[in-house]
């Protein structure tokens, strides 16, 4: 008669897998740090106790705020208007001279699905919506939409063949 698979589970012994250690008084850092930040630590800046937050870390040439990316939280001396440029066109925002990113290329099965869709529905988005199975990831109007658009914008050029 066999045994419960449970029982020999808990009976059996578990392999441990043991990690080097390692040594605490080793300090290695795990990151780089930026060029701009080793710009601004060569000019000698003071943390000034008297001074506002936002004073000393501009004067540091940091953001106070990275996760904000409101004009005043933005000081003249943080970045140069091409990387304000670079960072709205990754947002798909506009840019300070009036063009936006353009939309990326669809991925090959991006492509596969969207292209059977077109075929069957043409411009109908509302058919598209409903189609369970042609639209199995469920999208909505407005993205059926964006990306009926980016699949027509790239349907000539092969996404496999770069450089050509």
């Amino acid at each position: 008669m066999g045994r419960s698979r449970r029982k020999y589970k808990q009976w059996r012994a578990k392999v441990r897998v043991g990690l080097p250690k390692k040594n605490p008084r080793l300090f290695k850092p795990s990151f780089s740090i930026p060029p701009k930040l080793l710009q601004s630590l060569h000019q000698d800046p003071h943390w000034d106790h008297l001074a506002s937050l936002h004073h000393n870390y501009s004067s540091f040439r940091v953001l106070s705020d990275p996760n904000s990316l409101s004009p005043l939280s933005l000081s003249p001396h943080s970045s140069t208007d091409l990387d304000d440029d670079d960072l709205k066109s990754a947002l798909g925002k506009q840019r300070s001279d009036g063009s936006s990113a353009p939309p990326q290329p669809l991925t090959a099965i991006q492509r596969l699905h969207i292209g059977r869709l077109v075929d069957k529905y043409g411009h109908d988005f509302q058919s598209m919506l409903m189609d369970i199975k042609l639209n199995p990831m469920q999208h909505s109007i407005g993205t059926l939409q964006k990306l009926c658009m980016r699949y027509h914008m790239y349907q000539n050029k092969n996404p496999l063949i770069k450089g050509r």
